[in-house]
């Protein structure tokens, strides 16, 4: 009995050191939990694709999207980053298209330009905007909305 309970204990070691080398392993996933307020609406991360972020927003009832390249799977020491906006109508029509939303081409976009305040999660931030290739210079600060 005595060295069954050892080949127990034994076993039942191994699969906690296990599983805790696989958690500390495991990247820490910010999607879904990471939601900002700012002055025009919450953004919310929605999923990676690739090497670029995609988040999500509403304005004036006018859903869109944020790709930010390099951003995908950055969650500590976060820096600057650049990246488009993309919504199915806006104030201006671009010349060219960008990926939207849904998948679709749009016309209506503009580039994005973003700082994050701290470095890790949940982090502030400082964007700028624009419409279509023109700079962005429209400021849009983003705030941690956490449980």
């Amino acid at each position: 009995m005595m060295q069954y309970q050892k080949k127990l204990t034994r076993k039942n070691a191994a699969l906690v050191t296990l599983s805790l080398l696989m958690c500390a392993l495991a990247p820490s996933k910010a999607l879904a939990d990471e939601v900002w307020s700012t002055e025009q609406s919450d953004v919310i991360y929605q999923e990676d694709r690739g090497s670029t972020a995609i988040w999500s927003y509403e304005n004036n009832g006018e859903s869109g999207s944020i790709f930010i390249d390099g951003l995908a799977g950055v969650f500590t020491d976060r820096g600057s980053y650049t990246g488009y906006w993309a919504q199915a109508m806006s104030s201006l029509r671009c010349d060219t298209y960008r990926e939207g939303i849904d998948g679709e081409a749009t016309y209506y976009w503009g580039r994005f330009e973003i700082s994050f305040i701290d470095p890790d999660f949940p982090s502030r931030w400082h964007a700028h905007y624009g419409l279509c290739d023109r700079p962005p210079t429209f400021p849009l600060n983003g705030t941690p909305l956490t449980p």
